[in-house]
């Protein structure tokens, strides 16, 4: 599970679920196998985790979604600040010759 990469991860594993039939703790062991280490240990800190696997899934979702924002918080756009193109001496622009 990396950085945006949270959502097509877990839609995945609800699907699979459906499909092969598995629920409970194999999904739970499943998304636990997936995360990466700093999701692993923010998810570590959400006490007591919900016993059902679809609310589980949820609030791991939610908690992926929580630490994406809270790294893209941190970059900023950096721009360069606007400069005239007359600000600077520029004798092109004179009429006068030297």
């Amino acid at each position: 599970m990396k950085n945006g990469k949270v959502d097509p991860f877990i839609d995945e594993l609800i699907r699979l679920a459906a499909v092969l039939g598995y629920s409970g703790q194999f999904v739970k062991d499943r998304a636990l196998m997936g995360m990466t280490d700093v999701l692993n240990a923010a998810w570590s800190m959400k006490a007591p985790h919900p016993r059902a696997y679809m609310d589980y899934l949820d609030l791991l979702r939610q908690t992926a979604h929580q630490l994406e924002d809270a790294s893209n918080f941190g970059i900023q756009v950096q721009k360069e600040p606007h400069s005239s193109k007359r600000a600077k001496s520029d004798d092109r622009h004179t009429t006068e010759r030297k």
